[in-house]
């Protein structure tokens, strides 16, 4: 077995669902299926059960993937000692970003730090903060929303404010879209349109992208409470956007850069902690 083929597992894992790997993988359902079938050819053992909500692991599977995750663990190390003996930033550079910053300023940030250091292999995982989260152990970085991450360096990079916007030529039912995001974003979103019965919603619906959240608030579908990173391009002047203001608060959103100690004994990962600062 190829150590790809463990990672696959360990995803499988840490998301719970065929369907969650293949998106955090980029892969097709099918494809993950066949490899998941080859590996437990491979070894003679079911490793997974499906159920309607998740992907319950077998007593072998539950073997299996430890010895994978011992595996990767082992070559991460080793890949990061190997950085470590040069002066040169090359090897590898692991990236958890939340969405939304992956969406509106990763690409900026990336753009500059590939163009300075090419010869970097960088590994990129994006989505929902409270995944990275449980996941923290396996990035160099780690870019959430959020609260901040317990046990490893932490520094806020900005604090997006947040507004509730709709199109103002478009006279409809109090229909809210929401994007997936953590429960403490939900809570206080909920607990603002408690308090502000003029805004509360009639109906919700709700997207997987903050993106496509976007796209439907801007074509009329409804309102959408975004961050301001997400708005820097709207003209003024074709929509209502209105503050989330509580007990004269402006309330918002903080983005945290997060890392180990012993992560900034990598070139690789100082350079990019580096342009990171500047961008912000």
């Amino acid at each position: 077995m190829k150590i790809d083929d463990y990672r696959l597992l360990v995803k499988i894992k840490n998301v719970g669902t065929i369907r969650g790997a293949a998106k955090a993988l980029h892969l097709s359902q099918p494809a993950i299926s066949q490899r998941v079938k080859q590996i437990e050819e491979h070894w003679g053992e079911k490793l997974f059960i499906r159920t309607t909500k998740k992907i319950l692991i077998t007593p072998a599977g539950e073997k299996i993937i430890e010895f994978g995750e011992e595996l990767i663990e082992r070559e991460t190390k080793l890949l990061d000692e190997i950085s470590k003996s040069t002066n040169e930033v090359t090897g590898r550079l692991s990236l958890g970003v939340s969405s939304v910053v992956g969406q509106y300023l990763l690409p900026e940030i990336l753009e500059a730090y590939i163009e300075q250091y090419p010869q970097v292999n960088i590994e990129l995982f994006t989505g929902l903060s409270q995944d990275i989260r449980h996941s923290i152990n396996q990035y160099h970085v780690a870019i959430i929303r959020g609260e901040k991450i317990q046990d490893r360096q932490c520094h806020q990079l900005f604090s997006d404010k947040l507004y509730i916007i709709e199109r103002k030529d478009v006279k409809k039912e109090k229909l809210l879209i929401e994007f997936q995001s953590d429960p403490s974003f939900h809570s206080v979103v909920d607990e603002w349109l408690t308090d502000h019965p003029n805004w509360r919603p009639t109906r919700k619906i709700t997207v997987d992208q903050i993106e496509t959240c976007k796209q439907l608030m801007l074509h009329g579908i409804g309102m959408a409470i975004l961050p301001e990173s997400a708005i820097t391009d709207l003209d003024t002047s074709l929509y209502n956007i209105h503050p989330l203001i509580s007990q004269e608060t402006h309330l918002s959103r903080p983005t945290w850069i997060s890392y180990s100690e012993n992560a900034t004994d990598l070139p690789q990962v100082k350079a990019f902690l580096n342009i990171v600062t500047r961008k912000n």
